[in-house]
């Protein structure tokens, strides 16, 4: 699966990975059986969804709202390179360029396709 959402506000790049951790492990959630890794090249945001203490932080309501979903899915928390989330970070200005958001489950658009055939990393 695929997606990307345009964020109106958000207050830094942590938040918006946490955000976008948390969508990922809700659609996750949808196929309880089926093992899935979640990849973030956010160590703090990986630390946070790992870690069963709670914090103080602005985006513990997120990380909350993350792990309650990945209590009803089997799911792996990987923290990746930045070189290694190229896709990402261009689904990421492709939301911000088009203003819109998109969810793709079992077919993806030729964009994503051509950005996964030519991802090298």
């Amino acid at each position: 699966m695929a997606s990307w959402r345009l964020l109106r506000c958000c207050r830094d790049a942590e938040e918006a990975e946490a955000v976008a951790c948390c969508e990922g492990i809700a659609l996750a959630a949808r196929w309880p059986g089926v093992p899935m890794v979640l990849e973030t090249d956010s160590a703090v945001v990986a630390a946070k969804l790992k870690s069963n203490v709670m914090d103080r932080s602005v985006g513990w309501s997120l990380v909350q709202e993350a792990r309650t979903s990945m209590g009803l899915c089997r799911l792996d928390i990987a923290k990746i390179s930045r070189s290694q989330n190229n896709i990402a970070y261009e689904l990421a200005h492709f939301a911000i360029r088009s203003g819109h958001s998109k969810v793709f489950f079992a077919s993806f658009s030729e964009f994503v396709l051509s950005r996964v055939c030519n991802d090298t990393t």
